[in-house]
């Protein structure tokens, strides 16, 4: 706006210049500038899409190893708990009483329960 007021001053010549402001030229020159500016503006927007796409692809890695570590942890405690099980069938002579393996035998059952639910609910997350 400025120039144009300035090229009016230098040249003294108004109504020349709004000919050509209000040219078909002009107009022309307008929609090839608005057509640059829609292009470059949906590159940025496809950079910034890139980059977060890859943000979350990098995230989604990130949570995969760890459901994968949490997996390996849960399928070694359903073992452990596999042992403490046929450890307390096994331990009939060291004086410990019926009813403390029986409830040995059941929180151990019950707790592998939970555990290959957590497992099976982790691995159709994976």
């Amino acid at each position: 706006m400025i120039g144009v007021i300035a090229l009016i001053v230098v040249t003294g010549n108004f109504s020349a210049i709004v000919r050509v402001l209000y040219s078909p030229y002009a107009a022309f020159v307008a929609v090839v500038m608005l057509v640059e500016y829609i292009i470059l503006k949906g590159a940025d927007r496809s950079a910034l899409y890139r980059r977060e796409l890859e943000a979350t692809r990098a995230k989604r890695r990130d949570d995969l190893l760890e459901m994968q570590k949490i997996e390996a942890a849960l399928v070694e405690l359903d073992e452990e708990l596999a042992g403490i099980d046929g450890d307390a069938e096994a331990d009939n002579g060291d004086g410990a009483t019926d009813e403390t393996q029986s409830s040995t035998r059941q929180l151990a059952r019950s707790s592998r329960e939970k555990l290959r639910d957590a497992l099976d609910r982790l691995r159709s997350r994976i």
